[in-house]
Protein backbone atom coordinates (compact mmCIF):
# COMPACT_ATOMS: atom_id res chain seq x y z
CA UNK A 1 0.00 0.00 0.00
CA UNK A 2 2.92 2.45 0.84
CA UNK A 3 4.36 1.98 -2.87
CA UNK A 4 1.19 2.31 -4.44
CA UNK A 5 1.45 6.29 -2.42
CA UNK A 6 4.58 6.95 -3.50
CA UNK A 7 3.90 6.17 -7.56
CA UNK A 8 0.93 8.50 -7.10
CA UNK A 9 3.03 11.24 -5.51
CA UNK A 10 5.91 10.91 -8.27
CA UNK A 11 3.40 11.02 -10.81
CA UNK A 12 1.33 13.45 -9.58
CA UNK A 13 4.62 15.81 -9.45
CA UNK A 14 5.56 15.08 -13.13
CA UNK A 15 1.92 16.04 -14.15
CA UNK A 16 2.75 19.62 -12.66
CA UNK A 17 6.21 19.79 -14.12
CA UNK A 18 4.03 18.97 -17.89
CA UNK A 19 1.67 21.58 -16.62
CA UNK A 20 4.05 24.50 -16.21
CA UNK A 21 6.01 23.49 -19.45
CA UNK A 22 5.41 25.78 -22.45
CA UNK A 23 6.70 24.96 -25.99
CA UNK A 24 8.80 27.46 -27.38
CA UNK A 25 10.71 27.09 -30.79
CA UNK A 26 13.63 29.81 -30.54
CA UNK A 27 17.07 29.96 -30.92
CA UNK A 28 18.70 29.86 -28.63
CA UNK A 29 22.80 30.55 -27.88
CA UNK A 30 24.69 29.12 -25.18
CA UNK A 31 28.71 29.26 -24.40
CA UNK A 32 30.49 26.42 -22.24
CA UNK A 33 31.74 27.92 -19.13
CA UNK A 34 35.15 28.68 -18.84
CA UNK A 35 35.58 26.38 -15.79
CA UNK A 36 34.80 23.55 -17.66
CA UNK A 37 36.96 24.50 -20.30
CA UNK A 38 39.94 24.93 -18.62
CA UNK A 39 39.00 22.03 -16.01
CA UNK A 40 38.61 19.80 -19.31
CA UNK A 41 41.01 20.95 -21.47
CA UNK A 42 38.21 21.72 -24.04
CA UNK A 43 39.17 25.33 -25.24
CA UNK A 44 38.87 24.36 -29.01
CA UNK A 45 36.14 22.07 -28.35
CA UNK A 46 33.51 22.59 -31.69
CA UNK A 47 30.75 23.11 -28.87
CA UNK A 48 32.39 25.98 -27.07
CA UNK A 49 29.81 28.88 -28.49
CA UNK A 50 27.10 27.92 -30.72
CA UNK A 51 23.26 27.75 -31.11
CA UNK A 52 20.46 25.53 -30.59
CA UNK A 53 16.95 25.08 -30.39
CA UNK A 54 14.32 25.42 -27.73
CA UNK A 55 11.65 23.05 -27.43
CA UNK A 56 10.27 24.15 -24.27
CA UNK A 57 10.63 25.98 -21.07
CA UNK A 58 9.49 26.49 -17.67
CA UNK A 59 10.17 28.18 -14.97
CA UNK A 60 13.03 25.96 -13.44
CA UNK A 61 14.67 24.84 -16.94
CA UNK A 62 14.37 24.41 -20.64
CA UNK A 63 14.52 21.65 -23.20
CA UNK A 64 17.06 22.02 -25.70
CA UNK A 65 17.48 20.26 -28.94
CA UNK A 66 21.71 20.53 -29.73
CA UNK A 67 24.19 18.88 -32.33
CA UNK A 68 26.89 17.96 -30.15
CA UNK A 69 26.28 15.91 -26.72
CA UNK A 70 27.19 17.74 -23.48
CA UNK A 71 28.47 16.23 -20.72
CA UNK A 72 26.04 15.56 -17.33
CA UNK A 73 26.51 18.47 -15.52
CA UNK A 74 27.96 20.69 -17.61
CA UNK A 75 27.11 24.31 -16.97
CA UNK A 76 26.30 26.40 -20.29
CA UNK A 77 25.45 30.03 -20.24
CA UNK A 78 22.60 30.06 -21.87
CA UNK A 79 20.72 33.14 -23.47
CA UNK A 80 17.12 32.68 -22.88
CA UNK A 81 14.72 34.38 -25.58
CA UNK A 82 11.89 36.55 -23.97
CA UNK A 83 8.65 37.13 -25.27
CA UNK A 84 9.86 41.17 -26.64
CA UNK A 85 11.56 39.42 -29.53
CA UNK A 86 15.11 41.55 -29.43
CA UNK A 87 15.68 40.67 -25.73
CA UNK A 88 17.61 37.80 -24.53
CA UNK A 89 18.47 37.10 -21.01
CA UNK A 90 21.80 35.47 -20.21
CA UNK A 91 21.77 32.84 -17.32
CA UNK A 92 23.41 29.62 -16.52
CA UNK A 93 21.80 26.38 -17.03
CA UNK A 94 23.17 22.55 -16.07
CA UNK A 95 22.46 19.61 -18.11
CA UNK A 96 20.46 17.62 -16.03
CA UNK A 97 19.51 14.79 -19.06
CA UNK A 98 20.53 13.93 -22.06
CA UNK A 99 19.17 12.05 -24.83
CA UNK A 100 20.35 11.30 -28.27
CA UNK A 101 17.25 11.92 -31.29
CA UNK A 102 16.15 8.39 -32.32
CA UNK A 103 16.55 7.39 -36.36
CA UNK A 104 19.24 10.60 -36.74
CA UNK A 105 22.25 9.95 -38.24
CA UNK A 106 23.44 13.93 -37.34
CA UNK A 107 24.15 13.25 -33.76
CA UNK A 108 21.23 15.59 -32.74
CA UNK A 109 20.51 15.22 -28.77
CA UNK A 110 17.84 16.65 -26.73
CA UNK A 111 19.11 17.61 -23.72
CA UNK A 112 17.25 18.52 -20.36
CA UNK A 113 18.64 21.93 -18.30
CA UNK A 114 17.61 23.21 -15.06
CA UNK A 115 18.31 26.68 -14.69
CA UNK A 116 21.01 27.36 -11.42
CA UNK A 117 21.24 31.20 -11.75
Amino acid sequence: MTLDLEWNRQRSADEQLRIDRFPLMRPVSYERTEAFSEARGLEGHEGQNGLALSVNVCSGGMCLLMNWEPEQQEILRVHVPMSIAVSKTPTLAEVCWKSPVPLDQNGLYIVGMKFVL
